[in-house]
C-alpha cells in the first residue's frame, strides 16, 4: 500500500500538466423496487448534487436509476460491515476516501474490481488504482485563508496556534481523519500514525477552534466572517474562491496530504451490473472534466483533457514535493482511536 501511495507523486506531477494532458431521500432498504435501480452511499452537499447533475444522466441512458444514501464515512463503513453476511445489502455502491475504503476492503465487504465491466478503467492513472475500488477525483489538503485578513499568505501550520486567530480557525468535522494527519505534520508527526495530530490538536484547543458539521458549513463560516482560516482540500478552496469569496490557499512548509475519493461495489450488492455501470460513468472523461470545472478536483483519468483555465486544479513541482504518502494500514488500524480523541478530547467543551 505504501508503494502505491508513493507513486501517487508521479501522478500528481503528471496531473499538473495533463491538459491535465485531467436526492432523493428514500429509505435505502426500500430501494431496488424494480429494474436497474441502485443505492449509492455518499456524502451530501455539493458532491452529491454534482453526482446527480453529472453522473446520473450518463447512467440514465443505460436505464439505471440512482437513489442516494447520504451520511458520513464512518456510518457508511459501519453499514457495510453490519450487512456483510446479509445475502442482499442495502447499498450497491460505496463512495469513500482512500483510508476509509481500505478499511472497508480489509473488512471483506467489497467486490473485487471487474475490469471487463469497466472500459473506462483502462484510462485511470495506474498509481491510483486498487484491486477493490476505482479512483474518482483527487486533491490535497491546504491552509485556506481570508485574503482580507491575511495580506501575506501564511506559510506554516503554526499560524493556527497564534492567539491572534483565537476562535477564527475552522475545521470540517467529517474530515477529522485527514485534519489530524495534516496538522500532525506541524507537530513533527508523519503519515504513519495520528500521534503528531494528537499533539497539535491538544495545543490548538485553547485557541478555541470551530468545528463545523460539513465542508459547506465551513464555506458559510468564511462567508459570514466567523473564521479567517481553515484546513480544507484545495479543490474546495478553488470552488469557494470561484463563487466570489475572498480566499487564498497554500500548502504549508511542513507539507500536506493528498486524497483520492474512490468508489467500490458492495460484495452483496443487489444489482452489481448496474453498480459497475455507475462506476464506469464516474470515470467518463467528460464527467471528470465537469467535476474539475465545478468542484476543482483533478481528474484521475488520462483522457480527460482539461482546457488551459482548469490546469489550476493540479499541483506544481514544488507542491508535489511537499505531499506525504499515507501508510494506509497504519492509519486504518488507529482510526477508531483518533475518532475518539477528536470527539471526546478535541471537540468536547
Amino acid at each position: 500500500m505504501q508503494e502505491k501511495n508513493l507513486t501517487r507523486r508521479g501522478f500528481i506531477k503528471t496531473a499538473s500538466g495533463l491538459a491535465l494532458a485531467p436526492a432523493l431521500g428514500w429509505m435505502p432498504g426500500m430501494a431496488h423496487a424494480a429494474g436497474k435501480e441502485i443505492v449509492v452511499g455518499t456524502w451530501g452537499g455539493d458532491y452529491q448534487n454534482l453526482l446527480q447533475q453529472i453522473i446520473n444522466p450518463i447512467v440514465g441512458k443505460q436505464g439505471v436509476n440512482v437513489v442516494y444514501d447520504t451520511g458520513n464515512a464512518v456510518g457508511r463503513v459501519t453499514k457495510l460491515r453490519a450487512e456483510k453476511n446479509s445475502r442482499r445489502g442495502s447499498m450497491d455502491v460505496a463512495l469513500l476516501g482512500e483510508v476509509d475504503m481500505y478499511d472497508a476492503e480489509r473488512s471483506g465487504t467489497l467486490e473485487p474490481v471487474d475490469a471487463k465491466k469497466l472500459p473506462n478503467l483502462a484510462h485511470a492513472i495506474g498509481a491510483l488504482k486498487t484491486p477493490y475500488s476505482i479512483p474518482h477525483i483527487f486533491s490535497a489538503m491546504t491552509l485556506v485563508y481570508n485574503t482580507e485578513k491575511f495580506p501575506t499568505p501564511p506559510d506554516s501550520l503554526e499560524v493556527l496556534l497564534d492567539p491572534k486567530w483565537k476562535g477564527q480557525v475552522g475545521f470540517s468535522d467529517i474530515l477529522y481523519l485527514y485534519n489530524a494527519v495534516f496538522v500532525g505534520l506541524g507537530a513533527g508527526g508523519d503519515t504513519k500514525s495520528f500521534d503528531g495530530g494528537k499533539r497539535f490538536l491538544a495545543k490548538l484547543k485553547p485557541n478555541a477552534p470551530r468545528i463545523y458539521p460539513s465542508n459547506e458549513a465551513v464555506a458559510a463560516a468564511f462567508k459570514s466572517g466567523e473564521i479567517a482560516i481553515a484546513c480544507m482540500w484545495k479543490a474546495r478552496a478553488l470552488q469557494w474562491r470561484d463563487s466570489g469569496l475572498p480566499l487564498g490557499f497554500v500548502i504549508p512548509k511542513e507539507g500536506s496530504v493528498p486524497v483520492a475519493f474512490e468508489a467500490a461495489v458492495a460484495k452483496n450488492s443487489r444489482n452489481k451490473d448496474a453498480a459497475w455501470e455507475y462506476l464506469n460513468a464516474m470515470l467518463d472523461p467528460q464527467g471528470q472534466i465537469a467535476f474539475a470545472e465545478k468542484m476543482g478536483y483533478a481528474p484521475t483519468v488520462t483522457n480527460a483533457s482539461l482546457p488551459e483555465p482548469l490546469k489550476r486544479v493540479g499541483f506544481s513541482d514544488a507542491e508535489v514535493k511537499l505531499l506525504h504518502a499515507y501508510d494506509l494500514k497504519g492509519l486504518t488500524e488507529k482510526k477508531a482511536d483518533i475518532l475518539e480523541f477528536w470527539n471526546k478530547e478535541f471537540k468536547a467543551g
